[in-house]
């Protein structure tokens, strides 16, 4: 009894080429899933590196708000909002900005004591440019000392 081995060869032949086709296609759509999580990935760790560097920013922007207002020479002195610039230059955070608002309020209008005011120092940094750019804002209230 010899088979004819010829003949089922003949009706198996295109069957791994549909094989190959589908594992290809399988293949090649995973990778597609893979490279857009890893472009997902670079967006979220880009901004949030850049949300750190703009929290930093601003509350540098807080930290010398504070030293222009109350100078280290004299500890009793409280200067008002005209002490404070509205944009701060920083030399260790590069592509980022702050821009520090100052308002005045009084517990009774009618004094002047410095114990009596207080200061709102609003400071925002942004860093980043075009499409991913990122603000973080602080904000401190200060009040005059006794004396």
């Amino acid at each position: 009894m010899r088979r004819n081995y010829s003949s089922s060869l003949a009706s198996q032949t295109g069957s791994a080429l549909v094989v190959a086709i589908f594992i290809i296609t399988v293949m090649s759509m995973m990778a597609a899933a893979m490279i857009k999580i890893n472009a997902s990935q670079a967006v979220t760790t880009t901004q949030e590196i850049l949300g750190t560097r703009a929290w930093f920013a601003a509350h540098s922007g807080i930290e010398i708000s504070l030293n222009k207002l109350f100078p280290i020479g004299d500890p009793n002195q409280m200067l008002t909002c005209e002490a404070i610039p509205t944009q701060i230059p920083l030399v260790d955070f590069k592509g980022c900005r702050v821009t520090v608002t100052c308002d005045e309020f009084s517990a009774n209008d009618n004094t002047v004591v410095s114990a009596d005011r207080r200061i709102k120092l609003s400071s925002t940094g942004r860093c980043g440019s075009g499409q991913y750019q990122v603000a973080r804002q602080q904000q401190v209230w200060v009040k005059g000392l006794q004396r």
